[in-house]
């Protein structure tokens, strides 16, 4: 049963009715999400020296050459519940490394090689999108999405702080689950991105707290 939302607060679905039908894989509360006005500030705040901000939601890596990897932090951590983040990506921006993910405070924001840089420490894990490596800790744990999949320019990344849980997919398909790992359950983490390409750009954008609603989202009017 889905919560009703304050008079700050607003659902809001992410695809058209005949998109959603198309892929009934993807978990309901991908589909909605509540906005409340007290996110419209929020941005990627944190910065390498390798990055530039344009805005609250979009930077541009202006770090000459590709020999080190440049991160980028969320302003807003999350502890509990599920969040929708849009992302924009572009293919020929990303090099031979870019990556996205979530990471906790003390996760490593630049690093001396052209590598992964979300998932390149115990504090972050990530998906690279060239790659397709699923990282933490140093370690390749997987591949995603698929063989036949890739991450097109636009997509969404869904973090579920509940189960621990970092999905992704676009707007008539779900990817699936990249990674589940228990250890993120209680633990404050922040939606992360990088790049090793000059020239790149990267927009983030919070669609809201993804919610399972029951029925239509709007009351009928009497």
């Amino acid at each position: 049963m889905g919560s009703t939302p304050s008079r700050n607060e607003r659902y809001l679905p992410l695809y058209w009715p005949e998109e959603r039908m198309r892929d009934s894989n993807s978990p309901p509360w991908t589909r909605t999400v509540m906005f409340s006005q007290k996110y419209y500030t929020d941005g990627l705040k944190t910065l390498s020296k390798g990055f530039a901000k344009i805005n609250n939601n979009t930077i541009v890596r202006t770090r000459t050459g590709n020999a080190i990897s440049d991160g980028a932090k969320w302003s807003r951590p999350f502890r509990r519940g599920k969040h929708v983040f849009e992302i924009v990506f572009p293919r020929q921006m990303r090099g031979k490394h870019a990556s996205v993910g979530i990471g906790l405070k003390k996760a490593a924001l630049v690093s001396d090689s052209n590598k992964t840089l979300v998932g390149s420490d115990e504090h972050s894990w990530g998906v690279d999108l060239v790659t397709k490596e699923v990282c933490h800790n140093k370690r390749k744990i997987g591949k995603f999405p698929g063989l036949w999949t890739s991450f097109p320019d636009r997509f969404y990344m869904y973090i579920d702080m509940d189960v621990g849980s970092l999905l992704f997919g676009q707007e008539d398909r779900f990817f699936g689950s990249a990674l589940t790992d228990e250890h993120l359950i209680g633990s404050v983490v922040y939606p992360m991105v990088s790049a090793t390409q000059t020239g790149a750009a990267v927009t983030v954008v919070y669609r809201g707290k993804g919610k399972h609603i029951e029925g239509p989202i709007r009351k009928k009017r009497k």
